[in-house]
């Protein structure tokens, strides 16, 4: 059965006609973040808004503006800068907290087309606007698309420069910079003392927390645009090659692959020792990360193209994808995969190529090139409790 195939030392190989296939397709999807970023008048976008939750209050990077809102009831509390900046925009970046930083914490996020890091002191009161950047990081000239990770005194980020930079919390000076040869979309992944970093020039990368020198590095079959998922020494990689391999850190090595249908681009989501991840053909898969088997019969398959990250309910019963095209975002009964009666039909949903984000309490997405900018959702019926702006 296709998208079925395993090996335990070796990658699948493909022909050359695939190769160039997977080629084109990369070809397009850069050209994708490029063409459409927001050239002439209007703010067009095809990328990934993201968004955080802590506590009660969400920030967002909402393309023209990072914004916080109540997380409750979606009332918009702030934005930066205040008024759109055609210089700045857009952001899609997701922003990350330094809780033990400044007073109150620093906001950390990142510019597209300005290239450029921000630290937002924010107040005691997180609702009341945070006054000018307290620094910037300006060393970057790719575009930031992915997250950046907190770590030892840290913020560490990948851009399209082939670059990830690690900058100094306190004053936002450079720490260190590793050059991979491609760009860098995933967030990278920090454990202990290394940081792992995934490139689109196909190489996981093992880099020393405390200077960013090179430790080791494993040539994947295919370019990685999502995060990898750690658990007990291991890492799991999707890739452009229609692979998800389990990486033993302690090795260095693959030690077991799988042959998914087409690209493992969204980052997977590990729930104990459940692994659920997504091809761009539309398929859902479920993996026991112990026993290397498909707790489904057959993948799941949407008819749409799948590169956000899948999120659970709290009780961990429901699975839920996103549609990136029709933007629809489907749920499925954790157990065995089958597609349940839920959400609301809409007219024009836009299209929802980021990542699922839940808070226990509520599932968030941010739909692109409509005028909805977030959208809140009840988890058991898939009613919309709230929207920015208000669809009122």
């Amino acid at each position: 059965m296709r998208g079925w195939r395993t090996s335990p030392n070796r990658l699948f190989k493909r022909g050359s006609q695939i190769r160039v296939t997977l080629l084109t397709k990369v070809l397009v999807f850069v050209a994708l973040l490029v063409v459409l970023s927001g050239c002439g008048g209007g703010l067009r976008h095809e990328s990934w808004p993201g968004l955080l939750v802590d506590g009660d209050m969400i920030f967002a990077a909402n393309l023209e503006r990072i914004q916080a809102f109540e997380a409750e009831t979606g009332k918009l509390l702030w934005s930066y800068p205040p008024e759109t900046d055609k210089e700045l925009r857009p952001f899609y970046s997701t922003p990350v907290l330094a809780e033990d930083y400044g007073d109150n914490g620093l906001l950390l996020f990142a510019g597209y087309k300005d290239q450029t890091v921000y630290a937002l002191a924010l107040e005691e009161s997180r609702g009341n606007i945070p006054d000018e950047p307290v620094w910037t990081f300006l060393q970057a000239t790719g575009q930031y698309v992915g997250s950046g990770v907190v770590a030892d005194g840290k913020y560490i980020i990948g851009n399209g420069d082939g670059n990830v930079y690690a900058m100094n919390l306190e004053d936002g000076t450079s720490a260190w910079t590793f050059a991979t040869q491609d760009r860098v979309w995933a967030t990278p992944v920090v454990v202990e003392d290394t940081v792992y970093i995934a490139s689109l020039d196909h190489n996981l990368y093992a880099v020393n927390l405390a200077d960013g020198s090179e430790q080791w590095r494993l040539e994947m079959a295919g370019a990685i645009a999502g995060t990898p998922a750690y658990i007990d020494g291991t890492l799991w990689v999707g890739d452009f090659s229609s692979t998800l391999s389990q990486v033993d850190l302690s090795e260095q090595s693959v030690v077991w692959t799988f042959g998914a249908a087409d690209w493992v681009w969204g980052a997977p989501l590990l729930d104990g020792t459940t692994l659920y991840f997504t091809d761009v053909g539309g398929h859902v898969y479920a993996l026991n990360t112990e026993t290397r088997e498909m707790l489904w019969s057959d993948p799941v398959v949407i008819e749409d193209v799948l590169h956000g990250k899948p999120a659970l309910s709290p009780d961990g019963n429901l699975l839920y994808v996103a549609g990136h095209e029709k933007g629809i975002v489907h749920a499925l009964d954790a157990a065995d995969g089958q597609k349940m009666n839920w959400g609301v039909e809409e007219r024009n949903p836009g299209r929802l190529p980021g990542d699922l984000v839940t808070d226990g309490e509520r599932l968030y997405v941010m739909p692109i090139l409509v005028g909805t900018r977030i959208k809140v959702l009840d988890f058991d019926t898939g009613k919309v409790v709230w929207s920015y702006p208000s669809q009122d």
